[in-house]
């Protein structure tokens, strides 16, 4: 691929926002250059923002309808691009590289050589911002992507809780409901990093869902299914995690601290209160604990100690998952409402734009 239109690809993908930027170096060149074939990679920096169809994109490109048509539903199945049915015609937009583009090419759990090398050159870009971020401040916009979501049975009666609080809302009014494989932890059993924790746990929710069951990404399951698949994550001691908006989520990650990269951030930053945590943090009552030790063991965050055996909450570190209450055999533990909780964007094109933004700015 030539260099220019590499730089543009990257421009392209970087105006797209999402968790992970998309930073010019000769690893990210790497994951383009076994992602996109040049043709692809011609027309991916020709699409607009917005919806469009092979007619349009024809059209603005000069190009031969039928040929950008094929190669649109070739991009779409190879994970780079979303596609949506509208009254019989197909619109397509660029995926952000994370998540999207990065989660399609394991969310069916692949294992053969391709996925492989996937797994290694999409692992040595991570690893390669990462140590980027820590000199170049900007790297990672300050707007968090991500926020977790508490364990539903864990909210106390008497809390006020907003409709953005909880997971049941989102599963109940679902008009579409897909599984996937949890690319992270299968992206780490290719790398020969396995963990015990189930992988066929994560959710993709409404037009989502449609788009990857229709194209072989995932397969769509009912309400019922979804509630067992978040009952067992939660009995493995996963947290919940999706994009930081209210009105509307497409995901609902499981997420594991040896494998999630969101997780991994939080965990190794000195205050993972800051970024991306739920509206509630835990507490304890002292005369209630008997000094049993379970919700030091299953904490994510390492929030919690042992003193004159009792249990204490660090609450610079505590994220609200709700995985220690639900532990908890005394019910000694309680989630209290945060102070200056986070109020999650409305939708996934606002919180982009504020990312993008926020990028900007840096």
């Amino acid at each position: 691929m030539r260099n220019e239109l590499y730089d543009q690809l990257a421009d392209a993908l970087k105006r797209k926002g999402g968790g992970i930027p998309a930073v010019k170096c000769a690893e990210f060149r790497a994951v383009i250059d076994e992602l996109f074939m040049q043709e692809e990679a011609e027309l991916a920096i020709m699409m607009p923002d917005m919806l469009v169809s092979a007619d349009m994109l024809a059209a603005k490109t000069k190009l031969n309808a039928q040929k950008v048509a094929e190669l649109l539903d070739t991009m779409t199945r190879k994970g780079l691009l979303f596609a949506i049915n509208r009254q019989g015609t197909n619109l397509y937009s660029l995926l952000a590289f994370v998540p999207g583009i990065f989660e399609n090419q394991f969310n069916t759990g692949p294992v053969d050589e391709r996925a492989k090398k996937l797994a290694r050159i999409f692992d040595n870009y991570l690893t390669a911002i990462t140590k980027m971020a820590v000199s170049t401040p900007g790297i990672f916009s300050s707007i968090p992507f991500a926020r977790v979501i508490a364990v539903n049975k864990d909210i106390p009666n008497n809390i006020r809780i907003n409709t953005y609080d909880e997971l049941t809302p989102y599963i109940e009014k679902a008009h579409a409901i897909g599984l996937v494989t949890c690319f992270c932890r299968h992206k780490g059993e290719l790398l020969e990093k396995p963990c015990n924790k189930p992988k066929d746990v994560c959710i993709a929710i409404g037009p989502g869902a449609t788009y990857m069951a229709e194209y072989g990404f995932g397969k769509l399951i009912s309400k019922e299914e979804a509630f067992e698949a978040l009952n067992r994550a939660e009995k493995a001691g996963l947290v919940h995690c999706s994009s930081n908006t209210g009105k509307y989520i497409d995901m609902i990650c499981n997420c594991c601290t040896c494998h999630c990269m969101i997780l991994q951030s939080l965990k190794n930053s000195a205050i993972p209160s800051l970024a991306a945590t739920s509206s509630f943090r835990a507490g304890v009552t002292a005369d209630e604990c008997i000094g049993c030790g379970d919700c030091i063991a299953r904490c994510p965050m390492e929030a919690l100690a042992m003193k004159d055996d009792v249990a204490s909450v660090d609450e610079k570190r505590c994220i609200g998952c709700g995985l220690c209450v639900s532990t908890c055999p005394t019910g000694a533990i309680l989630l209290h409402p945060r102070a200056g909780a986070n109020v999650p964007m409305p939708d996934s094109i606002q919180l982009n734009v504020a990312i993008v933004t926020a990028a900007k700015s840096t």
